[in-house]
């Protein structure tokens, strides 16, 4: 699947280039916090970022990751409420920034901006959902295999498909320990759903994990 900045028109990337600041962001770096006021709408250029909350039990939740070429954080630049998460770059990353009144800006005068942000901002919220399941899942193993079904579905790459993320990653996303999380992977691995190589997931083929969670 294409990313935002992969699929708009170059009229549309000269306007938003001309507007954006760009940004570049070590690894680990914060890029906003959870209750700040949003400033901006920002794209991936290249790099990843994962969005956090901390309910309050030690824990760290990864409500969401984003790659080169997608855009997030779409809800509270467009109501203009306190972030819901922190963002934080996952490996060095350049951001492009689009400020609040420029991106206000862009939307009356692109019906193409205005259609794809649309577009991403429902894309958000599915992964929301998708999210929300996967922590309403009971088991910690099936939590674990419902992360890995949804990174690979998602990935662009071909098969093999390498689960480049650490296991404490996953255990974020999953909303479990990164123990249990390696607990959770050594036993679906025993079962056959994936390889590991070098320490390294590969998923051949999504087929094993939609049965094992059927």
């Amino acid at each position: 699947m294409n990313t935002f900045l992969e699929i708009i028109s170059p009229e549309l990337s000269s306007a938003l280039l001309g507007r954006c600041r760009e940004k570049r962001y070590a690894e680990g770096h914060v890029i906003f916090s959870e209750g700040e006021e949003p400033a901006f709408l920002p794209f991936v250029r290249e790099g990843r970022v994962k969005l956090v909350r901390h309910p309050g039990d030690g824990k760290e939740l990864i409500m969401g990751m984003f790659s080169s070429g997608e855009v997030f954080a779409i809800p509270p630049a467009m109501d203009g409420k306190l972030f819901p998460a922190t963002a934080i770059a996952m490996e060095p990353t350049d951001l492009l920034l689009l400020y609040i009144d420029d991106m206000r800006a862009l939307l009356k005068e692109s019906e193409e901006f205005s259609s794809l942000v649309l577009q991403a901002m429902c894309g958000i919220l599915r992964d929301r959902a998708d999210t929300a399941m996967i922590h309403n899942t009971p088991s910690a193993e099936a939590r674990v295999a419902e992360v890995l079904l949804k990174l690979a579905s998602e990935s662009r790459q071909e098969p093999p498909v390498k689960i480049a993320l650490r296991r404490q990653d996953i255990a974020e996303i999953a909303g479990i320990t990164t123990e249990t999380a390696i607990r959770s992977i050594r036993k679906l691995h025993a079962k056959g759903l994936f390889r590991i190589d070098r320490g390294k997931i590969f998923i051949d083929s999504t087929a094993p994990l939609q049965d094992y969670l059927s």
